[in-house]
């Protein structure tokens, strides 16, 4: 699973989601302003991460190390789509003196997520 960092500027930090009674999830939107647009990045925090989002606010200045997951799925009409997520691993403020604070978490694989299934029409996320 590849590993990536994102720098910029809060713009939206989600509502904890109850998918399902084992599994919540939350979004955190970044906007990262280094090229010619303005480029807007969900990233998902999942089960325990969620609250790494509790202290940010929109306006902040962070630093997100997140995994980069690729998934397939199959339509009923056998077409093969690929979609591709931002898993949140750990959030830091950016400071003027270059440092920040870290919040970590205990760094989890895709074997902790929870298995795609339900229905064959169900999108995967």
């Amino acid at each position: 699973m590849a590993q990536a960092s994102i720098t910029g500027t809060i713009k939206v930090v989600g509502k904890v989601q109850e998918v399902s009674e084992k599994f919540r999830k939350r979004e955190v939107v970044i906007t990262e302003s280094g090229g010619q647009y303005p480029q807007h990045i969900p990233v998902e925090f999942t089960q325990d991460r969620c609250s790494l989002l509790d202290s940010f606010k929109p306006g902040e200045e962070v630093t997100v190390t997140c995994y980069v997951n690729g998934r397939e799925w199959t339509g009923k009409d056998g077409v093969a789509k690929y979609f591709l997520s931002l898993k949140g691993d750990r959030i830091e403020r950016r400071t003027e003196g270059g440092g920040g604070h870290a919040s970590a978490a205990p760094v989890h694989t895709a074997a902790d997520m929870p298995p795609i299934g339900g229905d064959e029409d169900d999108l995967p996320f």
